[in-house]
């Protein structure tokens, strides 16, 4: 009898196994019914019998995926977010505006090796703003435009052996921006495109880290020099007492980075005719007056207080290719992270940017209206809703450093959901 009963026990496990075979579990589970009526097994036997046919089943299938399956294709990843957005402004010298916007972003990435990955996000937008990713509620219930936002290959010298001491990551193609950065200098919708490369050595406690970049900006069917931008920038990250017994000590850091963008040919040859993002332009043919040497300092201190993420930070800008109007400030401080639900976040940052002290098309397109020549202060606060969604809230106080009064004040409240 136990001898039977063993033998039907093996039988039930390897049918149990097929991953194709439903058929098979299928008579399987009758079988064991029958046999619990005929009392050749105690229910929890069969209990425990199924057990082990789910885990057997489960190990079959991975292993049967594996077979069939490329190994580059098993380690695809797919991530995206949608943004839903009321916005409101109040401008002095033009009427008040609403709109209802949204924003859809999918992403799918994957290790081609060890060392190489490709990825391609698209985003909903407009082709004709490299930084905006949002689409507003409009034109009869049209459809909605996809862009390619992101399409890189990136390489690091992860699993090279004596490579691994110095840390190496390039990137081809249109990647998220490489250079640590704030909104004062860059919009954190812009995505770069050219080739990039970071070193990223540590040494005990500190970490540092060095980014170049070549991006070309714009190709030009014509006897001109096309403009491009070469970046480069240097800077470290310090856990100051990693081992204190102090919660804020623990987790102190400090982080400073030292940032020059050079644009060449700009001046002569962007042409903005159409749009106004605070830069001095030429009467007649609206192109660049001056040129644009970005030179960029940013400091960033961050610990845990209560329990909670803070976050302060400094970031000023100086274009070195002219003699006035041509600095930028940003000062700011951030609390808490809305990361589940009920947890928060809020903060506050003051800016002003002077007209010439960056390329206005790339900076925050949200500080007044986009562009440069505005001072201002900006309070924002997020609530975690549900698992993975956020609902929350900017509102923007800025008006015009020179020319003519143009205060505006901006809301935005935000429902987030990321998967």
């Amino acid at each position: 009898m136990r001898r039977w009963k063993r033998s039907v026990l093996v039988g039930a496990v390897i049918a149990g196994c097929f991953p194709a075979a439903a058929w098979a579990s299928a008579e399987v589970d009758l079988l064991l019914d029958k046999l619990v009526e005929k009392s050749v097994l105690t229910r929890q036997e069969v209990v425990e019998l199924r057990g082990e046919m789910a885990e057997c089943k489960d190990a079959g299938n991975k292993q049967l995926a594996k077979e069939i399956v490329p190994q580059w294709a098993q380690s695809l990843s797919m991530s995206g977010d949608l943004r839903f957005r009321h916005e409101s402004f109040w401008r002095d010298n033009n009427p008040d505006r609403h709109r209802e916007r949204a924003r859809l972003r999918l992403g799918i990435k994957g290790a081609i090796s060890e060392q190489l990955e490709a990825g391609v996000r698209l985003a909903t937008g407009t082709n004709l703003d490299p930084v905006s990713t949002n689409q507003s509620a409009q034109d009869i219930f049209d459809k909605k435009d996809l862009f390619v936002d992101q399409a890189y290959l990136k390489f690091t010298t992860k699993g090279l052996g004596p490579w691994e001491v110095l840390p190496l990551t390039v990137w081809g193609g249109k990647f998220e921006n490489p250079f640590t950065s704030t909104s004062l200098v860059w919009d954190g919708d812009l995505t770069p495109e050219g080739l990039a490369a970071s070193l990223t050595p540590t040494w005990g406690p500190v970490g540092f880290f060095a980014t170049g970049g070549l991006f070309p900006i714009d190709e030009i069917n014509a006897d001109a020099e096309d403009p491009l931008l070469l970046g480069s920038q240097a800077g470290l990250t310090w856990a100051v007492a990693k081992d204190a017994s102090e919660e804020w000590l623990k987790h102190l850091k400090v982080k400073a980075a030292l940032g020059y963008y050079d644009y060449k040919n700009l001046e002569s040859t962007f042409d903005n005719s159409n749009s106004n993002f605070g830069n001095t332009r030429r009467p007649g043919n609206a192109t660049l007056l001056y040129d644009f040497d970005e030179v960029d300092w940013l400091g960033e201190l961050s610990t845990v207080v209560v329990g909670r993420p803070l976050t302060l930070w400094a970031d000023a800008v100086k274009n070195s290719a002219v003699a006035k109007s041509d600095e930028g400030f940003q000062l700011g401080v951030k609390l808490g992270k809305a990361d589940r639900p009920l947890a928060w976040e809020t903060g506050y940052f003051w800016q002003r940017l002077e007209a010439d002290a960056v390329v206005g098309q790339f900076t925050d397109s949200d500080f007044g209206e986009g562009g440069t020549n505005r001072d201002g202060h900006v309070f924002h606060a997020t609530l975690g809703t549900l698992k993975n969604s956020t609902l929350g809230f900017k509102w923007f106080i800025t008006e015009a450093i020179s020319g003519p009064d143009n205060s505006i004040d901006r809301l935005q409240v935000d429902w987030l959901t990321k998967f």
